[in-house]
């Protein structure tokens, strides 16, 4: 039985465990068309209190780094609940990372249990029923205690993820689509 926290390649350990280059970090506030609050580190910190078990899954599940954002969602004044939809980031040069919910990176980075009854990797390797059982559970669990939202009245913390370890190091433009996809509000440096 293969254990689930072993590499499952050279490769997948190295691409899985190497820190994204670092990145200055800035702080972004917006008030929402709607009245909601919402702040945050751009981008946060892999060791961040909020997102530590889903990294430690990520590197577990053997998937390639990425880049967080814990946005700080206060609704209490809103009148729309807020799902945090998507975070754009954009440089001077025009290049665009996109953060959406950690809800559905988690669940590409778990193991697939395939028609033939058995368990594989996001990159094909074949796992036992344990592990691959095992990871599967886990992901579920850091998806139900990372539910996206916070409704009128509410105040939360909703964290994103972008596949683009690298973000840029200047940072012309932010747009947040607080609430479903279409609309995009423009966040501003808190500083």
């Amino acid at each position: 039985m293969q254990d689930p926290a072993a590499p499952k390649t050279e490769a997948s350990t190295a691409a899985a465990s190497t820190p994204p280059t670092p990145t200055p970090e800035q702080s972004y506030k917006i008030t929402t068309a709607s009245g909601a609050e919402i702040s945050f580190l751009l981008p946060a910190s892999a060791t961040d209190p909020a997102v530590e078990a889903i990294e430690a899954y990520r590197v577990k599940a053997g998937a390639d780094p990425v880049s967080y954002l814990v946005a700080d969602v206060d609704n209490r004044k809103g009148n729309m609940p807020v799902d945090m939809y998507m975070v754009n980031v954009f440089d001077d040069q025009g290049r665009h990372v996109s953060f959406s919910r950690v809800t559905d990176v988690i669940q590409s980075w778990g193991p697939t249990y395939s028609y033939d009854f058995k368990w594989t990797m996001g990159d094909g390797t074949p796992v036992d029923e344990g592990v691959g059982a095992g990871l599967r559970r886990e992901a579920t669990a850091l998806q139900d205690a990372n539910l996206d939202g916070a409704d009128p009245g509410e105040h939360a913390r909703i964290i994103l993820a972008s596949p683009d370890a690298d973000l840029p190091t200047r940072v012309a433009r932010v747009t947040v689509q607080p609430s479903g996809m279409g609309t995009e509000e423009e966040a501003r440096p808190a500083s």
